[in-house]
């Protein structure tokens, strides 16, 4: 298996160019009106939603506030598939749209959090389609036995990754998101350029950590506050020796980044049996020993985001 990460794009409103989601979550901030505890704005500018803090809030920028009159609570739901959160998920009834015209070369997309039974990929060069596929979202690895196959009800895949399409720069990449007679949701979409690793060792391993904690009520009995979860994932890699600079500089070029990793059976998969080597996340360490032999075998750990 080979190991995949993607250099992100960041999508801001010169790549996003179109979408089904409106942007009105809450009305837009107005310089002239007061706002009272707890009203909601948005911002058009940095597409966030604010709640206002006190009461006689005039005149208070909250895109430029340091907290003291607006709380800047998240993205809007149209943008909420951008923010480089998991759990703030964009919704609509129905179908979700996007159409992104990629400013550096995309050859990969990731979608995670979904709630979909299709996922369509068209990419146009002008007007002209060169890329469309459609992907159901049925997940049939949780078909294990005669019985799950009749009775186990469907399942369906909360994430999609995809590499080798055309998304070069001027090109429009549509995305569509379909859940007829259902709110179709998406936590967050990853376009960049993929970059293959190296080959996966025996020994991965995928952690699952709980971020829920044990208190006491008044009466001192326990109560667990649930707070999600995520997963560490400890990958050993062989890279040939004579690729350990371009590795070091992938790496180093997704560091502080949330972007998306997964594993390939081979070079022209789109993350099939992967065994669960895939997320959402980033990357937290990186040591490479050099090995003058040939192959290099180093440990990539890297965790997943809510």
């Amino acid at each position: 298996m080979d190991f995949n990460i993607i250099s992100p794009m960041p999508v801001t409103d010169a790549e996003l160019v179109d979408s089904n989601i409106p942007e009105d979550d809450y009305p837009a901030w107005d310089a002239g009106a007061t706002y009272a505890v707890e009203d909601m704005v948005i911002s058009a500018t940095t597409h966030r939603i604010y709640e206002s803090m006190q009461a006689g809030n005039l005149g208070k920028d909250p895109t430029t506030d340091d907290g003291t009159w607006w709380l800047d609570l998240r993205a809007t739901d149209k943008w909420s598939a951008f923010d480089n959160r998991r759990s703030n998920k964009a919704s609509r009834v129905d179908e979700i749209t996007y159409s992104i015209v990629p400013t550096r070369d995309c050859d990969a997309i990731s979608l995670f959090g979904l709630t979909a039974g299709s996922v369509r990929i068209e990419v146009f060069d002008g007007a002209v389609s060169i890329y469309d596929e459609t992907f159901v979202m049925a997940d049939t690895g949780h078909v294990v036995s005669a019985y799950t196959y009749f009775f186990g009800g469907i399942v369906y895949s909360r994430q999609k990754l995809l590499n080798g399409f055309p998304g070069y720069i001027g090109h429009r990449i549509d995305i569509t998101i379909s859940a007829p007679g259902a709110t179709a949701e998406v936590g967050h979409i990853v376009l960049g350029r993929n970059h293959l690793i190296g080959g996966v060792m025996d020994g991965a391993e995928v952690s699952h950590v709980s971020h829920s904690r044990k208190d006491f009520d008044q009466f001192g009995d326990e109560v667990l506050i649930k707070r999600g979860s995520t997963r560490k994932l400890t990958v050993p890699l062989r890279v040939p020796t004579i690729q350990a600079p371009r590795v070091m500089d992938i790496i180093a070029e997704v560091d502080g980044l949330v972007t998306a990793f997964y594993g390939t059976v081979d070079a022209q998969s789109s993350a099939g049996s992967n065994y669960g080597i895939e997320g959402l996340g980033f990357v937290d360490d990186h040591t490479q020993p050099l090995d003058a032999a040939g192959d290099s075998i180093f440990t990539l750990i890297l965790k997943t985001i809510k």
